[in-house]
């Protein structure tokens, strides 16, 4: 049985689990030579060897240690802490300077991490990396003068059961070795602002996105206005935020030139999986692989493909376009909205309900419908009276004088508010065109592979910022339409957000199979499209045009973010990628191409493969 956070502490009371970890880091180095047998601190003459620890400090929020780390033993060469673990999901984190302060350049040659089997990793984890997400790796040089500063995390883990733990108080010590030996040019020079991940079971080298590193020169990090470039952000990157999480998010920028001018990708993000082509876009919250579809293998195994070659067809978004239901990738009920003319009623901020019977509040003093800027809701009556059936009233507005330019309403009986009408609308009932589309082809292609893939959220933010459908904020916008959540973080932010509850801030919009916790558990297949966010991270930008980034195919297709919900006799629009490489915001009835995503799980792997086109990755 999993164990959930609010009934942690209560469960492991019962277990009563004494993880008494003694954890010494330490710090060993090779003799100057073989005959002199240096195994410390060690001069001769004006030569000196000197590798140790300085400048401990114990990360805030860490559990309260029963003793805290503190660097011991002769020579500054040794750090000890001891730690008592009742409560998954509970970390002891610190920071410390690895000091090269002897005339001798050392290499890291040896790194141990003893005292830790197969069982007892399965609840509790030991990281050790450079600030900044490295890895410490062998050979790493430690040049005579210079400072590494590392963080060791010890967690224990929150995603375990019952029979993961040992069954009774347990005590543990592990020790974490690190030598370092005189270099002899053995020695490499790390990549100070690189990040070491290991995806599909590859190694590669990323980078945090909000600080000046090699490919990105704004100290700040990636512009996400501007396309990416050698100086704003190409390869793989960090998303900053998610890198103290236990899946950090890692996704490609920049990646394919369409010029047909021979130029070689720059990203290996190509993956051969179930018979078809795939580009991995990033990692998951759960540590999964998200790939999006790029079409078949020619008869070499390689993916080269472009354009319609690179999506299983054609869809519409939807077939209505006109009302709050239309926008969703599974909507609900349909309202039917009706023109409102241009009538002096009394209009109310709001409305209570009673015995069959509507009251506005704060009703307005003047009759005009220049009140539905602010007061929304009207008997239709040009006194104070109430009404069994009440109309929300909302309109466009001229884009430049904010006056009154067309009005719609709605007809709310037996209670109903706004809110309501909502909620009924976004009810995950009735497949969309797009949805029905990818479902067929998954079931025909890919449904024998669906027990290597995560059950992923695919996120239809319907959240609404601003607009038609809010009182007052709708005057900031031209036209006065209704705006989503993906339209604000595309045009106004340009903040991606790559995480779940960033990029949906509404649980029923986060579509999934059987997850219930993060998801609405809706979905048939773990199947969906990427997001205007993950476009945003792999480089679009709001010009007319972009061909250096990897998701452009020269077709347009769909994406499954929302831009702007309209009303009777307008068009609510949804996130594309164009053609020519930039992205609009098309009318949910167009007809676009259709490229699918799936996530593979943790632990699923590449075979083979270096993921260029040629030698894509190859999960079997």
């Amino acid at each position: 049985m999993k164990l959930n956070k609010k009934n942690n502490l209560n469960k492991f009371n019962k277990w009563t689990i004494l993880l008494f970890a003694i954890m010494f880091i330490g710090l060993g180095f090779a003799a100057i030579s073989a005959t002199l047998g240096i195994n410390s601190h060690a001069i001769i003459g004006n030569i000196s060897f000197d590798v140790h620890f300085e400048n401990v400090e114990v990360k805030e929020g860490s559990m309260k240690a029963k003793s805290p780390a503190t660097i011991v033993a002769p020579g500054n060469t040794q750090i000890n802490f001891s730690l008592h673990l009742t409560t998954p999901g509970e970390y002891y984190e610190f920071e410390t300077d690895v000091v090269n302060s002897g005339t001798l350049d050392a290499y890291l040659s040896s790194i141990e991490l003893l005292g830790l089997d197969e069982k007892t990793q399965k609840y509790l984890n030991v990281t050790y990396k450079y600030i900044g997400g490295g890895k410490l790796k062998i050979n790493d040089l430690l040049k005579s003068g210079e400072t590494e500063r590392i963080k060791v995390r010890v967690n224990f883990l929150y995603d375990i059961t019952l029979d993961d733990l040992p069954p009774e108080e347990k005590s543990l010590d592990f020790t974490l070795n690190l030598t370092y030996t005189q270099d002899n040019g053995t020695g490499v020079e790390r990549d100070k602002d690189a990040i070491d991940v290991n995806i599909l079971g590859q190694d590669m080298i990323s980078y945090m996105d909000n600080v000046a590193s090699k490919y990105v020169t704004s100290a700040t990090g990636i512009n996400f206005g501007l396309e990416p470039s050698d100086t704003n952000g190409k390869g793989l990157y960090l998303r900053a935020g998610t890198e103290e999480d236990r899946y950090p998010i890692y996704y490609f920028r920049g990646g394919d030139d369409l010029n047909s001018d021979g130029v070689e990708d720059t990203l290996n993000n190509h993956v051969l999986f179930g018979g078809y082509c795939w580009k991995i876009v990033r990692t998951t919250e759960q540590g999964g692989t998200k790939i999006i579809y790029d079409g078949e293998p020619d008869a070499s195994n390689q993916c080269n493909n472009t354009g319609t070659a690179s999506q299983i067809g054609k869809s519409a978004f939807n077939t209505n376009t006109n009302e709050l239901a239309d926008i969703g990738y599974m909507y609900g009920e349909r309202y039917a909205y009706t023109s409102w003319e241009d009538t002096e009623y009394v209009y109310g901020s709001d409305v209570t309900y009673s015995g069959g019977v509507y009251t506005l509040t704060q009703p307005s003093e003047s009759n005009t419908i220049a009140n539905i800027k602010t007061k929304h809701y009207t008997c239709k009556k040009t006194t104070n009276e109430t009404c069994s059936t009440v109309y929300y009233v909302y309109s466009y507005y001229k884009p430049y004088d904010k006056t009154i330019y067309t009005a719609y309403a709605i007809a709310l009986e037996n209670g109903e508010k706004l809110e309501d009408i909502i909620s009924k609308s976004y009810a995950n009932e009735n497949d969309s065109t797009i949805k029905t589309a990818i479902d067929n082809w998954f079931k025909d292609n890919l449904a024998s592979q669906k027990g290597k893939l995560e059950d992923a959220v695919w996120c239809n933010d319907r959240s609404i910022t601003s607009g038609g459908y809010l009182a007052d904020s709708d005057l900031t916008l031209n036209g006065g339409e209704t705006y989503l959540g993906g339209y604000t973080r595309t045009y106004t932010t340009r903040i991606p957000g790559l995480k779940d509850e960033e990029a949906c801030p509404n649980k029923n919009d986060r579509f999934t199979v059987s997850d219930t916790k993060t998801g609405n558990g809706v979905l048939t297949y773990p199947v969906g499209l990427i997001t205007i966010d993950e476009l945003t991270g792999a480089g679009y930008n709001l010009g007319p045009s972009n061909i250096n980034y990897y998701l452009q195919t020269g077709q347009s297709y769909w994406t499954l973010s929302l831009s702007t919900v309209a009303s009777y006799g307008y068009t609510s629009y949804g996130f594309r990628m164009e053609s020519s490489g930039y992205m609009t915001n098309g009318g949910m009835s167009l007809t676009n191409g259709v490229r699918p995503s799936i996530v593979l799980k943790k632990g699923i792997v590449a075979t083979s493969g270096d993921g260029s086109s040629e030698h894509p990755y190859v999960v079997e």
